[in-house]
């Protein structure tokens, strides 16, 4: 009777680590797949959040201030490192590369798609018009578009003209 006893008590035992490691097993697999989300890149959907949408645009506006101010060091740090690899772009030959304006401008955000790249870092087109403050002239507005990358972990963002085909 004790053997049998002793031997219930073992099979129980068993059960219960075999469970305890199934149930372990379970709880680090679902926490993987919340750390490894599955992002679809190819998606590109309008914007419909404001903080983002005008997050988004005052990156715009910044550079638009030191395209204006002709700002070559700040312009450099703020295009993205693909377009700068992609046009071989540098101080000297960055306004090759980017349309500028001495007039002072005014960006209106109209419409924003966003592409979700990675787990925190999303690219937006943009579409807005800017508007030139020119003295003594009628006030004239253009078309004008911009990809904006943000990089929601290192709080940066990126800039790359852009043709606006995404618009048309």
């Amino acid at each position: 009777m004790e053997k049998e006893d002793r031997n219930q008590k073992i099979f129980a035992l068993v059960i219960l680590i075999a469970l305890i490691a199934v149930l372990v097993y379970n709880i680090i697999n679902s926490t993987k797949g919340k750390d490894e989300e599955v992002i679809d890149t190819k998606t590109i959907s309008i914007v419909k959040d404001n903080s983002r949408f005008y997050t988004v645009s005052s990156c715009v506006s910044k550079y638009l201030t030191y395209l204006t101010s002709n700002n070559t060091d700040s312009l450099l740090v703020l295009l993205s490192d693909e377009y700068k690899d992609k046009y071989n772009i540098n101080s000297s030959n960055i306004y090759s590369y980017i349309k500028t304006s001495s007039n002072l401008q005014e960006f209106q955000p109209k419409k924003m798609f966003e592409q979700h790249l990675s787990k925190s870092v999303y690219k937006y087109y943009v579409y807005g018009t800017i508007r030139k403050d020119v003295i003594n002239s009628k006030e004239t507005s253009e078309d004008y578009y911009l990809i904006v990358i943000l990089d929601e972990q290192n709080m940066s963002f990126s800039v790359e003209p852009y043709d606006g085909e995404i618009f048309n």
